[in-house]
């Protein structure tokens, strides 16, 4: 180790003991002994090294494949190179200037990865649990992600951090607490039920600060007024389908999102018998038994219609509302009882989260029969999926961790997989994570892809991701705002 310090010592490329630093903070999570040596070295390193000399050279990576997600093609031997925040240059590789310091040699280039459904202070999280979290989202090569119900001053609070450099973290886009008809004095939700209710929800999180209003679940009663007031206040509302209006209004209406085709229940108005099934769901609500829920949805799979879900279809591109399916939080519900753990990152998880998940507990909260609902539900909406995205619906990667055993990094990869595995090419998953992400967050001038004057959130990867979609796994390094902040977690 001391040799491998003593090269890069001799080779005065400073951005490499980001990288190594980097390692070290890895060796720390997995709690290995050699990780306060190494911290050692890295601090000797850092000072006998002037700073003067290297601190305002540009950055390359050199003579790198670019992911043109735009194009989706590969373009070979480039040089990347970074002035502060931004990349100044994507050109032909060749001779570098002594002036410039090389990042990375080789591998391939995407840009950052955005993450559109995550819950990160509330849910499931203590909002004042951070550190952790936010490095895990950098490790996996997220970027960017937008929050979907959390505590609004915690995320503010992050968002500061971050932006003076005092944690390490993602961009951060959210909209404060959820919208809900549930009665809740958590952070995370605000109870909506009335007309006056969604109003004051809207004027009062645009005046905290939010980048856009969430629906959980809120009354139709309350939701036609809330979608007039974000279009006067000229902020976005997006979130779950409430049970009482269909697609067809909610698109006309300004949505300019849908999360999710199960807690949404697309199925409704893909069925046969919309209104009869409608009905029906909503009646579940006063059953006490705990599977009406789940036996109406199946019900509404069941009588899957074609030419009504086509005209879903039709509507959500007419208004351009966008679909985060969130595949891969559903493929979790429907298989819970049966997941292989992901032991490591369960370790770093607050220890209640640890106790509520474990697999004993979530095999006695959930029966065979339930489960069976599930895998039926999860069936179905595989199907929707697939043929709203044929009908040309815009799709954005999402993947609504925290919500159980659903780890925010690893579950975004996930999520492209099952999105290629329902019909997009690994351009078209790829792209719902980055440009198609940016463009939806009204960000794609400065973020998105790998061009000249856009902001410098890169992931290297050791593979192609076009080749094959899981190779968004095999990260090499990750560059936020022109710095190195990741190495990699898997």
């Amino acid at each position: 180790m001391v040799t491998e310090v003593n090269n890069l010592l001799s080779r005065g490329v400073v951005p490499d003991f980001a990288r190594f630093e980097y390692r070290c903070f890895e060796l720390e999570r997995r709690g290995l002994d050699s990780a306060a040596m190494l911290r050692r070295l890295l601090l000797f390193a850092f000072l006998v090294i002037p700073v003067s000399g290297w601190a305002q050279k540009s950055t390359v990576l050199h003579d790198v494949n670019v992911v043109d997600v735009r194009a989706g093609k590969i373009i070979e031997h480039r040089d990347v190179v970074i002035e502060g925040e931004r990349i100044r240059s994507v050109g032909a590789a060749g001779k570098l200037d002594k002036s410039v310091v090389v990042l990375h040699t080789g591998g391939y280039v995407m840009p950052g990865l955005w993450d559109m459904h995550v819950h990160l202070a509330g849910v499931s999280a203590d909002g004042k649990w951070s550190s952790v979290l936010l490095n895990e989202l950098l490790n996996y090569g997220i970027t960017s992600v937008r929050d979907m119900g959390s505590d609004i001053e915690v995320m503010k609070k992050w968002r500061g951090e971050i932006s003076e450099g005092k944690q390490r973290g993602p961009n951060l886009y959210f909209g404060g607490p959820m919208l809900s008809t549930q009665k809740s004095t958590a952070p995370e939700q605000r109870t909506v039920r009335s007309a006056d209710d969604a109003v004051k929800a809207v004027d009062e999180l645009k005046a905290q600060g939010a980048d856009f209003i969430k629906i959980l679940h809120i009354p139709r009663a309350a939701y036609f007024p809330l979608s007039e007031e974000a279009k006067r206040q000229g902020i976005d509302f997006v979130g779950h389908l409430p049970y009482g209006v269909t697609v067809q209004e909610a698109t006309a209406a300004g949505q300019r999102s849908i999360e999710h085709i199960n807690w949404s229940v697309l199925a409704l108005d893909c069925s046969g018998h919309p209104k009869e099934n409608r009905e029906k769901l909503i009646a579940s609500f006063d059953s006490k038994e705990s599977d009406a829920y789940d036996r109406a949805v199946n019900a509404a799979e069941d009588d899957f219609d074609e030419k009504n879900c086509a005209a879903v279809a039709e509507a959500m591109v007419q208004h351009g509302t966008w679909l985060v399916p969130t595949l891969v939080a559903e493929e979790i519900g429907a298989n819970v009882t049966t997941l292989s753990r992901n032991d490591a990152y369960l370790k770093l998880l607050p220890k209640k989260l640890q106790e509520d998940w474990s697999a004993e507990k979530l095999r006695g909260e959930n029966s065979d029969a339930h489960m069976e609902l599930l895998q039926r539900e999860w069936k179905g909406d595989q199907r929707i999926a697939a043929f709203l995205h044929k009908q040309g619906v815009r799709m954005l990667a999402g993947s609504d961790s925290l919500d159980v055993m659903d780890f925010p990094g690893p579950s975004l990869h996930r999520e492209l997989e099952l999105l290629v595995k329902m019909g997009m090419t690994p351009t078209e998953a790829l792209r719902a994570a980055t440009l198609d992400a940016a463009e939806f967050m009204r960000k794609d001038r400065e973020s998105g892809s790998v061009e000249a004057g856009k902001t410098a959130d890169l992931v290297v990867l050791r593979e192609n991701p076009l080749k094959e979609i899981s190779n968004t796994r095999t990260i090499e390094m990750v560059i936020k705002g022109g710095e190195v902040k990741g190495v990699g977690a898997e």
